[in-house]
């Protein structure tokens, strides 16, 4: 039994059975999303950090502690070089970041790694939130959010590490990467071309390549981080 499994149980009258479901409940999240926050394989944001911090009766820090390293959350970040950088989040500077405006502190700003696209550019549920990063703002380049790369089904994604940062945009340039949805919830990776003087665009996602959808653009692809 780990350390939140233990809380849990605490937190559930000293009985671990149906721990995950309750709280799972409370936090308004899938049980999937608990059981993986249980596992390891997946660490909550910090707004769930900070609901859980009231629900057991304990501040943010040792809520914290329950899941990493109480001094950092690291996170491994391709290089583009031959050594690897870790991008490391001073918890002691811990605030609950707004849901739609990364929390800005110094020349480090705070973007959320979600699970989808959001709905409407940049506005971004709670529950779309996989983790929270502390990224100087060099690196981010306008982005408003970051995706797998796998999730944008960009055929040459290997690795949970091949990361695309996303500025929400409408007004695009040739030789562009850019996200589309269309009104079924889907979305893919394209590639701006132009065509009689009009922007157009070849989507680059496999599965969606031969679709009669009809897709809207949503954002560029600002930065692409790989593992190396």
């Amino acid at each position: 039994m780990n350390k939140f499994e233990k809380q849990l149980e605490k937190w559930n009258n000293g009985i671990l059975r149906g721990a995950q479901a309750k709280l799972a409940k409370t936090l308004k999240v899938s049980t999937a999303t608990t059981a993986l926050w249980v596992t390891g394989k997946r660490h909550p944001s910090k707004g769930y950090i900070a609901q859980m911090a009231d629900l057991f009766h304990l501040d943010t820090y040792n809520v914290l502690k329950l899941f990493n390293n109480p001094s950092s959350v690291s996170y491994p970040f391709p290089a583009t070089n031959a050594s690897a950088r870790t991008f490391h989040e001073d918890i002691a500077n811990y605030k609950a970041p707004a849901k739609e405006t990364p929390f800005v502190f110094g020349n480090i700003t705070e973007i959320p790694l979600l699970l989808t696209v959001p709905e409407a550019n940049s506005n971004y549920s709670e529950e779309n939130i996989l983790e929270w990063w502390s990224i100087p703002r060099r690196h981010v380049q306008g982005a408003k959010y970051i995706l797998y790369s796998q999730a944008l089904g960009l055929p040459d994604a290997t690795s949970e590490y091949d990361l695309c940062f996303i500025k929400p945009c409408k007004q695009f340039k040739e030789s562009q990467w850019i996200v589309l949805t269309d009104k079924k919830g889907h979305f893919c990776a394209a590639q701006t071309f132009i065509l009689k003087k009009k922007i157009q665009y070849k989507i680059c996602t496999p599965k969606y390549q031969k679709s009669t959808n009809k897709w809207f653009p949503v954002g560029i692809l600002v930065r692409r981080f790989r593992p190396f």
